[in-house]
């Protein structure tokens, strides 16, 4: 599950660590990895490496799924660079703004530092996924994307991730009862 990637180990030893507030009692330690939601300059280097690996990783451990769905604001870019190498279709999974009111389905996502909407569209009833994140910390937004999919009767085959903090997957992957899958763990 964990090979050796240089650059990306580099980027992870390396991201500075910051302190989000949810609210003004509640604190959180995050960590800015390049490739991460609030990631800003990544070096060719690195997203080849990462992509490469990310479409390896799906092609050797999840060979049957009908398309990639990756939530923002940090899986979507991976999510299309992946869909794009192994040519499958993907579904982004739109975070609140006015231009998603009117969809019809939306769950909340809490994580530790945030709480947002997420919005579900171009799905049927019998699609296959795979789930592509970038980071998975506690699992929540995963958890809560999966819970939806089950209701909407989408099967979700798969989750892939560049990166799991600690050992919250193992729990994750228990609960949605599929394989959850990253590059590396920190």
């Amino acid at each position: 599950m964990s090979a050796s990637y240089a650059k990306l180990s580099e980027s992870i030893s390396k991201a500075k660590n910051v302190r989000i507030y949810k609210d003004k009692d509640t604190a959180y330690d995050f960590k800015l990895y390049p490739f991460g939601e609030r990631g800003t300059y990544i070096d060719p280097e690195l997203i080849s490496e990462i992509t490469d690996s990310l479409a390896e990783s799906i092609t050797a451990q999840f060979p049957a799924f009908d398309y990639i769905v990756s939530p923002e604001p940090g899986g979507h870019t991976w999510g299309m660079l992946a869909a794009y190498k192994l040519m499958k279709p993907m579904n982004i999974l739109r975070l609140s703004t006015e231009l998603y009111d009117n969809y019809e389905v939306s769950i909340k996502r809490e994580t530790a530092y945030n709480e947002n909407y997420i919005y579900f569209d171009g799905f049927t009833a019998g699609d296959r996924v795979l789930l592509l994140d970038d980071v998975i910390s506690s699992g929540a937004t995963i958890r809560c994307i999966a819970r939806q999919m089950v209701r909407m009767g989408i099967e979700l085959t798969g989750v892939q991730a560049i990166l799991a903090k600690g050992d919250h997957y193992k729990q994750l992957q228990t609960d949605i009862g599929v394989p959850v899958r990253f590059l590396s763990k920190a």
